[in-house]
């Protein structure tokens, strides 16, 4: 069963499973945690047919969480090395803050759980890699991820400054 579902999903368009997450997978509103309780869009980082990476970012620009969803590769170091390139070197990405979860089609409903199937083994369900910036001192209580209103960039500042713009402008 398992070959015919893999063969499956190499005649179905690609694209066809990033419509898929961010049709089932890609949660908007949800509330901003630790820096306000506003409601969270989804920004993408990076997407091409088989794969996307976003963060859920609050109207301040915080970063609450990065996640990634791969069709064919499943690779966290590839994951936490894009966190850490993106994060300028990434001094506060630390292994212990990244997670992984499998959603399955029962629990998105009847249409994610019959459309699941052209992707993957239904009863693997599809991971979804996120890594969340979980403070332990008080001086990384003090800090923050954020993205650059202009350039898109992810950044890292003190949480008391106002500013949405990234040291590069």
């Amino acid at each position: 069963m398992v070959s015919s579902v893999m063969s499956s999903a190499r005649t179905i368009p690609k694209s066809d499973f990033i419509s898929f997450v961010r049709k089932y997978l890609v949660v908007e509103g949800l509330p901003c945690s630790r820096h306000c309780e506003k409601p969270t869009h989804f920004a993408a980082l990076m997407e091409d047919r088989n794969k996307l990476v976003g963060a859920y970012v609050c109207p301040d620009s915080y970063v609450v969480r990065i996640v990634y969803f791969e069709l064919t590769n499943h690779d966290m170091d590839w994951f936490k090395s894009f966190v850490r390139s993106e994060l300028e070197g990434g001094s506060f990405v630390r292994d212990r803050d990244f997670r992984i979860a499998t959603r399955h089609g029962w629990e998105l409903g009847g249409n994610a759980e019959n459309e699941i199937a052209a992707f993957t083994n239904p009863s693997s369900g599809i991971k979804e890699y996120y890594w969340t910036f979980y403070a332990k001192t008080n001086e990384e209580k003090k800090l923050g991820n954020f993205l650059c209103e202009r350039c898109g960039k992810l950044f890292t500042h003190p949480l008391t400054l106002k500013s949405k713009i990234c040291e590069r402008h």
